[in-house]
């Protein structure tokens, strides 16, 4: 009843008649009745893909959404201690903390965790019911990040500084002509990496800024350990949510006015999450009048990739900056050949699997038979993406063979091969630092 977006409508319904029969039988309302509130609420990845099919037009997502805040209101919204360590560190500019965090947390303490996970093997339950959240939280290993972030590998950036990217001087010329040319023929776009991108799995901003500029396109990078809000959002940090909008739409409007002599193409992402939560703050207005996922622009830009590898697979994100649209971008891009898409979400959605593992590992077996099928025989297979959570969710299949890629880094080692990083780091070097 909890899983389906009408079921759950009638759910809610059902639990107003409850509350309402407490107040008038017995003059005092149980509230212990909106734990049941809260499994409805928690059952949802604020995809809003049932919007579009619903007669009605309800947007079950944005529901979800109110209802923990409701929950939240009246204290009864249950928080996991991993998901506010998570949440702080998303909302933390500072370069120390964040710095101390990565190292201990995600990376120490994922190590630990998978290495506990091959322990609790044993004590987790036969028939795959959840059993306490400590074990839970073992039933699949955490992913592996990066040793380097963004920030090791650029030079360095002021919280009131921006880092602009110029194409090499030898470059193509490629974005000489058509919207976005500036007076000096070059393109210009603001790129918003997020905190899955910029902190989490930094190779994929580090990619998307190789892509860009290998295009001959100038990139302006906002200043370090901005967050686009959505996590607040989404767990009902009503207050955290509006800091980071507050902030990050001040910044984004300093950074216009001091770039005003530049005309944008549009603000490139690389997270589909990111989008939404830019969206609703009206960034894309500044820089362009657009958010644009990278491959989506450089399938745009006209890039054009050599060969055809086969085997790849998609794995489409709840939260798709492509909107549902991957393939006819590849294939315009060429170089990968046939992809065929694997259905069903990838079990990570954000914090929901610190929050909620009991629900995300049912998630996490559903996707895992749907990569099995479509591997077949074979033992190993690159699954590409445009999500950095997605990345994460499935890099937990790892023992099926499945490595994941997002694309930004798939279109990186399509241009400069496996060495794309040192490119980058020449790039990088290039960058200069511009207060506004």
């Amino acid at each position: 009843l909890f899983m389906h977006p009408r079921n759950k409508n009638l759910a809610i319904g059902s639990l107003i008649e409850a509350l309402l029969y407490d107040a008038q039988r017995e003059r005092s309302t149980r509230f212990e009745l909106l734990r049941w509130l809260e499994e409805v609420a928690d059952h949802c990845t604020i995809c809003h893909k049932c919007l579009k099919p619903c007669p009605v037009d309800i947007d079950s997502g944005e529901v979800s959404v109110l209802e923990r805040r409701i929950l939240q209101s009246w204290g009864y919204k249950n928080t996991t201690l991993a998901t506010r360590a998570a949440l702080g560190f998303l909302e933390s500019r500072s370069p120390a903390y964040n710095r101390l965090f990565r190292s201990t947390v995600v990376r120490i303490g994922g190590a630990v965790q998978r290495a506990a996970c091959d322990l609790a093997g044993p004590l987790q339950r036969a028939d795959g019911r959840p059993g306490p959240y400590p074990l839970q939280m073992l039933r699949s290993p955490l992913p592996q990040i990066p040793a380097e972030t963004l920030r090791d590998v650029i030079p360095p950036c002021e919280p009131d500084q921006v880092l602009v990217f110029e194409p090499p001087p030898e470059g193509d010329g490629t974005g000489a002509n058509g919207n976005g040319a500036n007076g000096d023929g070059v393109r210009t776009v603001f790129y918003f990496p997020g905190c899955g991108s910029e902190r989490y799995q930094s190779h994929i901003s580090m990619a998307a800024l190789h892509v860009l500029v290998s295009m001959g396109t100038r990139v302006v990078l906002p200043p370090p350990y901005l967050c686009c809000g959505f996590p607040a959002h989404v767990n009902a940090k009503t207050e955290q949510h509006s800091r980071q909008v507050l902030r990050d739409t001040i910044l984004f409007s300093q950074i216009r006015e001091m770039f005003s002599y530049l005309e944008f193409d549009g603000c490139v992402i690389t997270c589909g999450t990111c989008r939404e939560g830019l969206d609703a703050m009206d960034a894309g207005k500044l820089f362009g009048g657009r958010l644009v996922d990278v491959a989506a622009y450089a399938s745009e830009r006209g890039l054009a990739l050599a060969g055809a590898e086969a085997g790849l697979l998609y794995h489409p994100p709840c939260h798709d900056s492509l909107d549902g649209k991957a393939e006819q971008v590849l294939a315009a891009l060429g170089g990968f050949g046939k992809v065929d898409t694997v259905a069903h979400c990838c079990s990570e959605a954000g914090t929901l699997a610190l929050s909620r593992p009991d629900i995300t590992d049912a998630m996490l077996h559903r996707k895992r038979a749907a990569l099995a099928e479509h591997l077949g025989d074979r033992r190993a297979a690159t699954v590409l993406t445009n999500c950095p959570s997605c990345v994460n969710g499935l890099q937990r299949n790892r023992a099926l063979g499945v490595e994941p890629k997002h694309l930004a880094v798939a279109l990186a080692e399509k241009l400069s091969g496996a060495r794309w990083l040192e490119v980058f780091r020449a790039q990088a070097a290039r960058a200069h630092a511009v207060h506004f």
